[in-house]
């Protein structure tokens, strides 16, 4: 079913599941916690800085939706846990975990360091790698305990499919999760939890504006679409529905897929 943003829920796919959203606060994390709870999924929307997703969780409750906000850092395994099990006091239990916490860095392996910076290699492959086994880890024994067919979703990239230089480490390690899902996707298949990934391509997200000035990163975004055989750069509600349509449990027969979500950047056909 098709909502606009102003619509709160009216449909029931996920109506008493409960979902985790790690990265939840904006972006795309964002836009996956709203779809899923315009369809009746209690969300929690986790995050490293409280105060933002807890505007965020009210921005959601103000649309009728059931939305809690929850604090933690994936990129260790106790903040990852902290953060699990306050979602899983909040809701009442676990069905869903999207792993959509990330962070990007680009430039040359080689590179010099700034030794005023965390190191980029350390930085991305704790939260964009670690993060995600972490989070899962933690929220295994939630979705066992649950109420059967439960799904995790991960958020990688089209990248692992089409490469760009600069990219090695962010690419690397959502490399990592592309292996994580299938490998996991085998390992919980006895316990009815599906595990698959999301592979976005170029999304318009407040990401870009921590790296490069905000004039600049809409420049970039606009001018980006013309490479994309769709013609557009992605928004988040492009990812948020093919993370509904995952979680869905209709699709119960769909476990370690890895779907490009990139408007066919990852043809390679430009």
């Amino acid at each position: 079913m098709t909502t606009t943003a102003g619509e709160t829920a009216t449909w029931t796919l996920f109506q008493g599941r409960a979902a985790l959203i790690t990265g939840g606060g904006s972006g795309i994390g964002l836009a996956i916690g709203r779809a899923l709870a315009r369809g009746g999924c209690g969300i929690a929307l986790g995050g490293r800085r409280r105060e933002v997703v807890e505007t965020a969780a009210a921005d959601l409750r103000a649309l009728g939706l059931r939305a809690v906000a929850v604090a933690g850092d994936v990129s260790s395994a106790d903040g990852a846990r902290q953060m699990v099990e306050e979602a899983a006091r909040e809701l009442g239990g676990l069905d869903i975990l999207v792993n959509c916490a990330g962070v990007y860095r680009a430039g040359p392996l080689a590179a010099e360091s700034d030794e005023t910076e965390p190191d980029p290699v350390d930085l991305v492959i704790d939260v964009d790698l670690k993060g995600v086994l972490f989070a899962t880890r933690a929220t295994i024994p939630h979705l066992r305990a649950g109420r059967g067919g439960a799904s995790i979703v991960n958020i990688s990239s089209s990248l692992t499919q089409s490469p760009l230089a600069n990219c090695s480490v962010y690419t690397a390690a959502k490399a990592g999760v592309d292996a994580l899902t299938r490998s996991l996707a085998a390992e919980l298949a006895g316990d009815r939890i599906r595990v698959n990934a999301v592979l976005p391509g170029v999304v318009r997200t407040p990401i870009f504006e921590t790296i490069m000035p905000p004039d600049e990163a809409a420049a970039f975004l606009e001018g980006f679409g013309d490479e994309v055989p769709l013609g557009r750069v992605g928004e988040p509600d492009d990812v948020a529905r093919a993370v509904v349509f995952l979680c869905d449990p209709a699709n119960d027969w769909i476990t370690g897929a890895l779907l490009a979500v990139d408007g066919g950047l990852s043809l390679g056909s430009g």
